[in-house]
């Protein structure tokens, strides 16, 4: 499975101590490419699937541009080296990490890895 490292701090809106964690962390990316895709931050985005697809629908959501990532794994794996990390992404943002939500970091951020 391709893996990425994340090697700065990934664009988001989760608070600077939180992004910092995943820094040096490898994660197994969706597609072998980053892709273009809708999106929205895990703050101020919907917090429902019905509110997730009428956003993309009215075109509310913006454009993002990374590597896709499964969001339960990721934080799984964030957890293990933070675990204070992991628990606010439970604690704050539980939505965007159910399972089948994903992740998309942003390429500056991340360091293909073969």
């Amino acid at each position: 499975m391709p893996k990425v490292r994340i090697i700065r701090r990934p664009e988001g809106e989760a608070p600077e101590w939180v992004r910092d964690a995943w820094i040096g962390l490898d994660l197994p990316i969706l597609d072998e490419e980053p892709v273009s895709t809708a999106g929205y931050g895990v703050m101020t985005g919907p917090k429902n699937l019905v509110v997730d697809w009428l956003w993309c629908l009215t075109g509310r959501s913006k454009a993002v541009a990374g590597y896709r990532i499964r969001a339960d794994v990721a934080v799984d794996l964030l957890e293990q080296a933070s675990p204070e990390a992991g628990r606010w992404w439970h604690e704050n943002a539980a939505y965007s990490v159910r399972r089948g939500a994903l992740f998309v970091f942003d390429t500056a951020a991340c360091e293909r890895l073969d």
